[in-house]
């Protein structure tokens, strides 16, 4: 008996040695906040939430979500993680952008900070903006080829009409004249994230006046979108993620903007890089804006609606985007369009 306690208490040594010798996990005693819209049924703040927490999992770090209601509790819930010093706090979504630009300007030194979907003029603050209009082209293009000959009205129902819509809008626009250069078009705004009710009145009113491609861009609205595009039978797309369904042919694409990618991306770099407050602006070249069945695949079929060659068309169209061969990003004003 004494000769086994003997050879567990070595056993215990050695693995009391051998523990110590591990190196502690980068993120080890260090919490990462990310603030942002309810999440409800938004993929694009989802997608942040699942990036933040496989990230924690990777790097040790502790995970915050913090949702707020409307823009007002954007400034009070990030004054509070900043009095718990926490030690990096992203915001996800241009919503939260003023009020984290006004406190990391008045506590400099208390946090880290990072803004996602949005640029601020805090120097201090790491700012994640994306190329929407990129993706929006090519879902354009897919809504051009999906049409008949002749179709003269398209349409979209988005959240709000803002700057980040409008590069939405803009590259939508385009790429649809790209197959009908006289189409019109008509937008309407839901005014919130989870409206798939009123999304889908206005997607329906948009289909009477003559729409048989209405672009989904309403978040958690796209629901109501899709709902009507089946009812009716016309075509439509999604965002963020791949909506598309094999019970529902009529969502032929969705808009990626891979926000998931984003928030590890960030982790990546301030836990193993040196950490910067370098601006930097996603788009097709790196990976994170795209359209399904173009530049991200997906296990759901292609509509029959897009032939060989309009697919080919449109996937040109997207390595000539990612080469700077087609370039997007001077992007008129809204009022000079």
């Amino acid at each position: 008996m004494r000769k086994l306690v003997s050879v567990l208490s070595c056993l215990l040594l050695m693995m009391m040695f051998a523990g110590s010798g591990e190196a502690a996990a980068p993120g080890e005693g260090k919490s990462v906040a990310l603030v942002t819209d309810i999440a409800g049924t938004q993929v694009f703040v989802l997608m942040m939430i699942d990036g933040l927490r496989e990230a924690a999992v990777e790097y040790g770090f502790s995970p915050i979500v913090v949702e707020c209601a409307d823009s007002a509790a954007y400034e009070d819930n990030i004054r509070a993680l900043v009095e718990e010093r926490v030690d990096l706090i992203i915001v996800g979504g241009w919503v939260g952008g003023d009020a984290l630009n006004r406190i990391a300007q008045e506590f400099p030194d208390a946090a880290h900070y990072a803004l996602i979907d949005s640029t601020v003029e805090a120097e201090n603050v790491k700012c994640i903006a994306y190329r929407e209009q990129e993706g929006a082209y090519l879902i354009g293009m897919i809504a051009s080829g999906v049409s008949d000959p002749g179709q003269a009205v398209f349409g979209g129902v988005h959240v709000n009409q803002g700057p980040g819509s409008w590069k939405w809008r803009y590259g939508f626009m385009e790429g649809v004249k790209t197959g009908h250069p006289d189409a019109s078009f008509v937008f309407n705004y839901v005014g919130n994230y989870n409206d798939p009710v009123r999304a889908k009145e206005f997607a329906t009113l948009q289909y009477e006046q003559g729409a048989r491609f209405i672009n989904a861009a309403a978040a958690g609205g796209d629901a109501g979108v899709f709902e009507a595009a089946q009812e009716r039978g016309f075509y439509t797309s999604g965002q963020d993620v791949d909506l598309t369904d094999p019970n529902n042919p009529f969502i032929v694409s969705s808009q990626i903007k891979d926000t998931k990618a984003t928030v590890k991306y960030l982790m990546g770099q301030y836990f193993t890089e040196e950490w910067t407050h370098d601006n930097e602006v996603w788009g097709v070249a790196e990976g994170t804006i795209g359209a399904v069945h173009i530049t991200h695949d997906s296990p759901n079929p292609i509509s029959d609606r897009l032939s060989g060659e309009e697919l080919a068309a449109i996937k040109q169209a997207a390595e000539d985007i990612r080469s700077g061969a087609l370039n997007l990003t001077d992007m008129p004003d809204e009022t000079d369009y």
